[in-house]
């Protein structure tokens, strides 16, 4: 098993992409800290992950637009778990409009769950994977990040952030061992997509969403050793969405 006695933190792990990386790091041997915003979800999921894989699971409640919040949590976890192994930043929203039809508060909401929630993680658990001598920070970026997105103003730009700060990050703390990539989602079938527009699936190569265990996978791979000398990297899973 490639992440046997791993410790992970997977955020918004309830649901859809979360999810699927939570399930696949529990087949692989990790201990699981799972967050997210409903707590019967987060408990259900714990509790099938544990029962499935018979590894260690545990859910804490969060709301990431509360930078006090996500202090209170960190440094709950901390207290408990002496080492973190690996961090994926995977919650996010994605709210519809452009420059002109967002207002600030959409705007700045939007900002805070997929850009300042995953900076304020990172400043609380880097100290810990610091201090034992290893890391590996997965944040979930999206094809959005890298070419326009239509209608998705605010979403792009979050994730061409996350992009930017995962290359930052990676050229920091590489010579202390902490690997920071970004992983890449193209469109995934999860409730998110639910309503997606069939013309907008006729524009990628391979005709498809992928299903949420595809980009799993890739999760794996950046979390474990098969990346060891893989830092500052987009890994992206597309069907070639962005090769066009």
């Amino acid at each position: 098993m490639k992440l046997k006695n791993k410790i992970a933190i997977v955020t918004g792990g309830t649901l859809g992409i979360g999810e699927a990386i939570a399930r696949e790091f529990a087949r692989e041997g990790a201990q699981l800290i799972i967050l997210g915003r409903n707590t019967d979800r987060g408990t259900s999921v714990c509790k099938d992950i544990s029962s499935e894989f018979g590894v260690k699971t545990e859910f804490y409640q969060i709301d990431l637009n509360d930078s006090s919040a996500i202090k209170k949590t960190m440094d709950d976890i901390i207290k408990k778990y002496s080492n973190i192994d690996i961090l994926v930043n995977n919650a996010g929203i994605a709210t519809q409009g452009t420059v002109e039809s967002l207002d600030e508060e959409q705007w700045d909401a939007i900002f805070r769950v997929n850009v300042k929630a995953p900076y304020l993680i990172c400043k609380y658990i880097v100290p810990v994977m610091r201090n034992n001598g290893s890391g590996s920070i997965i944040n979930i970026g999206s094809s959005a990040g890298l070419v326009g997105a239509w209608g998705l103003h605010a979403y792009s730009a979050t994730k061409g952030a996350i992009i930017q700060l995962t290359k930052s990050m990676a050229a920091q703390y590489a010579k202390e061992n902490i690997r920071v990539n970004a992983l890449c989602p193209g469109a995934t079938a999860t409730p998110l997509l639910d309503n997606i527009d069939q013309e907008f699936i006729k524009m990628i190569p391979m005709q498809r969403m992928a299903n949420p265990i595809e980009i799993a996978k890739g999760a794996v791979f950046l979390a474990s050793g098969d990346s060891s000398f893989m830092t500052g990297a987009n890994l992206v899973i597309d069907g070639g969405f962005t090769a066009i």
